[in-house]
């Protein structure tokens, strides 16, 4: 039985004041005009089984947190349907369940009980509670006094000991460090391996590849793409790219890197793998020397852009990332219908295995993306050795033979 059932479903909101006569109110949006409703999710449906974990990713606006919310009970579907099978944990919102005038200690039994553990269970746990979260020393603190982080700390801390069957997490582990994060990572993995399904909201693409099986890429309410959760970060970066090209006016850049958000004041036209005699190819030697070409067309004015290169394993891990910035490469200034050639030479040390190349045209405050390819080309290295890995180190073998000793008594 799926941990997690959604059976197409859709979330409208009404937009503005306008108030339903009684007819339209029982007959649902039937009499309202189109334009009334905000369809915040639009006909999605996908199923989790135990110990699965899917990844949630899009723009914001893309109906991410209301399939969260609509998970959660905070509300409810205007039409289709959903189930969750057994106990449910959700961190959805920092410091959600949490009372600002109690203190931490006095939170834990509050969120524990409101997350549905019984005052025995919260007791037996309330030690690994607070070790996880880090946050002994402030334990009888009002948390309205608590930063972001402490928030997330403790909501985590708790939501994690419930022993859910289904985990929902959204982008709030954000705001902790990067050892908390990893301590979070690591819990979840630990959960899943025990059974529980979980639901993961996150901006963070390395985030969502290194947690979760499969990916659900969400656009303006709509479910997109589902499949791998590498090949739903592709997805997600080929939708953006596409929009950013269909788009007439001037794309706002809010959000960021994080948004995937291009401008097309720059485009990638090519990207191209060749060998020492600069002939195209796709599959490479062990050990040999290659050359990354990429071709870019600047349709408006750029200052000082950064170009970045990335080598990924199929299943989204970096095995080599580098940019024009940290090279401390100073990049010309560029007027539009002005061409470059970028050129990355290396050699290829990598041992048998499928690899891909992402290129990416940044704006020099790092603010957004003018264009960028996950997923430009795909190649291959064979190597001859035998060895076993990502990267062939090249390990030299030396023997050294001793003679017996003499047994003595």
């Amino acid at each position: 039985m799926a941990a997690i059932q959604f059976d197409h479903v859709t979330k409208r909101y009404r937009i503005g004041q306008w108030l339903p006569t009684i007819r339209e109110a029982l007959g649902r949006f039937g009499g309202a005009a189109p334009d009334q409703y905000h369809v915040a999710v639009n006909d999605v449906s996908f199923a989790i089984e135990p110990g699965q974990s899917l990844g949630v990713i899009g723009p914001n606006g893309a109906g991410k947190t209301t399939i969260l919310k609509l998970l959660s009970g905070v509300t409810y579907p205007t039409t289709g349907k959903l189930n969750i099978n057994g106990r449910f944990s959700a961190l959805i919102e920092l410091g959600a369940g949490f009372h600002p005038d109690l203190s931490g200690r006095e939170n834990i039994y509050l969120n524990g009980t409101i997350l549905g553990m019984r005052r025995a269970e919260i007791r037996e746990r309330f030690d690994q509670i607070v070790e996880f979260s880090g946050i002994s020393a402030f334990l009888d603190t009002p948390v309205k006094r608590y930063s972001s982080g402490m928030y997330a700390r403790l909501g985590f801390a708790i939501a994690a000991h419930v022993d859910p069957d289904v985990l929902i997490v959204d982008e709030v582990l954000a705001v902790g460090d990067y050892a908390f994060q990893t301590k979070c990572y690591a819990r979840m993995n630990e959960l899943r391996a025990k059974g529980t399904a979980l639901i993961f909201v996150s901006h963070n693409m390395d985030a969502v590849r290194r947690v979760c099986d499969r990916g659900l890429v969400m656009y303006r309410g709509n479910n997109i793409f589902q499949g791998s959760a590498a090949e739903a970060v592709i997805a997600y970066s080929e939708a953006v790219r596409r929009a950013a090209r269909a788009a007439q006016a001037t794309v706002p850049t809010e959000g960021g890197l994080s948004e995937r958000v291009m401008t097309f004041d720059a485009e990638i036209e090519k990207v191209t793998l060749f060998n020492d005699q600069h002939q195209p190819i796709t599959v490479v030697q062990s050990g040999d020397a290659v050359t990354v070409g990429i071709e870019v067309k600047f349709h408006k004015p750029v200052q000082e852009p950064i170009f970045s290169f990335t080598i990924r394993t199929t299943d989204g891990r970096i095995v080599y990332d580098t940019t024009t910035r940290w090279q401390k490469i100073q990049t010309p200034n560029f007027v539009a219908d002005e061409r470059c050639y970028v050129e990355y030479s290396l050699d290829m040390p990598l041992l048998d295995g499928e690899y891909e190349l992402g290129v990416d045209v940044i704006a020099t405050d790092f603010s957004h993306y003018y264009d960028r390819l996950e997923r430009a080309m795909g190649f291959w290295v064979k190597s001859s050795d035998g060895a076993q890995g990502l990267v062939d180190l090249e390990a030299k073998v030396r023997f050294e033979k001793f003679p017996l000793q003499e047994h003595r008594v």
